[in-house]
């Protein structure tokens, strides 16, 4: 770990300006790993309502982690920056770290992610993130004190090779998903969840249950965006045993699908999935993802049944707020940041003209 050459460093909340410089970077560092259409088309779209959202960002939390955008700066250039969003208040998740190719192997990602555990550390928060198993940044975190926690694989199969999928799935119970679902379906998701994870992955009720601004913005911005999504549920017995939810991204002809099932009705993820596959018949052409949990088996055994490769795999990883760092890690950390002038600032965002 060295910083040398790094000074006057200044970590602030992404700026209008900082938007052009932010889509380079992203695309730069994530482009093997996410679809950079749709990165590119959603930083395009912030920078177009910028000044419309921003104000409302403090009435809503999907707004707020909009927004959460941190830009890091050498020499008044921008080498870097990180996304964070809010599980619930008392957990924060690490969208995205990304260093400037010019500005890697010098420490900076360390001394952003420092940063981070820090202020973390005072605001009492945990954080957790996902790294892919095969990135070095992985043994960077466990160095920091991440602990994996479980990994999480991801498929992907091309909707052209799914034609003779796409026939009508009888499931009994199957409907669309209405307003009143969501206290069941909140409950299926913790009943989802290994058990390992009940404790570090709490997503809050109001993510079920949306005040109606932001059930319009989230509407507003699918509309815009040109984004489809559909939701689904499975009853039993008047009790929500699954839900199928399809997020759509038109103009990139990429379609995300999430499953949850009653660990008791775990037979029934196969047809789920080729119902998913019916809904999307008239798209002949793009990729459907999905991600599950490594948790056994059959999952993965009915996903490759069904043509989906997989892709990558990641860590679940999670740090506790009231971690301490080793005494040599902190001490190698005082010695070097010692160099650094101005680390965390926050400039007001101007206001609204």
């Amino acid at each position: 770990m060295t910083f040398q050459g790094l000074r006057n460093i200044r970590i602030e909340k992404v700026q209008y300006h900082d938007l052009n410089d932010l889509e380079k970077i992203f695309t730069g560092a994530f482009g093997e790993e996410v679809d950079v259409a749709i990165i590119r088309q959603r930083i395009r779209r912030i920078k177009q309502f910028y000044f419309v959202l921003l104000p409302l960002s403090n009435l809503s939390l999907w707004l707020k982690n909009l927004f959460s955008i941190y830009i890091c700066r050498v020499d008044e250039k921008v080498a870097g920056f990180m996304q964070v969003s809010f599980f619930n208040r008392g957990q924060l998740h690490l969208d995205y770290i990304a260093i400037s190719k010019q500005y890697r192997g010098q420490g900076l990602g360390t001394i952003i992610l420092r940063k981070l555990i820090d202020r973390a550390a005072r605001n009492n928060h945990d954080i957790i993130l996902e790294v892919r198993s095969d990135n070095p940044a992985y043994y960077l975190y466990k160095r920091l004190g991440f602990v994996s926690q479980a990994q999480i694989l991801h498929y992907d199969k091309n909707l052209e090779r799914s034609i003779h999928l796409t026939t009508r799935q009888s499931i009994k119970g199957f409907r669309r998903r209405t307003d009143n679902d969501w206290r069941q379906v909140y409950e299926l998701y913790l009943g989802s969840l290994p058990l390992r994870l009940h404790q570090i992955a709490r997503r809050e009720v109001r993510e079920f249950n949306p005040n109606l601004l932001t059930k319009t913005l989230e509407w507003f911005k699918n509309y815009m965006m040109g984004n489809v999504k559909q939701q689904y549920v499975i009853e039993r017995h008047g009790k929500i045993i699954g839900t199928l939810e399809l997020q759509s991204y038109i103009r990139s002809r990429s379609h995300i699908v999430n499953v949850m099932l009653d660990h008791d009705y775990e037979a029934l993820r196969g047809l789920l999935y080729r119902q998913a596959l019916y809904l999307l018949r008239s798209h002949q052409k793009g990729k459907l993802g999905t991600t599950i949990y490594r948790d056994g088996p059959e999952k993965q055994q009915v996903l490759e049944k069904l043509g989906f490769i997989q892709t990558e795999a990641y860590h679940l990883m999670f740090r506790p707020a009231h971690l301490a760092l080793s005494k040599s890690f902190e001490t190698n950390w005082q010695q070097q940041s010692g160099q650094i002038n101005k680390l965390y600032s926050h400039k007001p965002v101007p206001a609204v003209k």
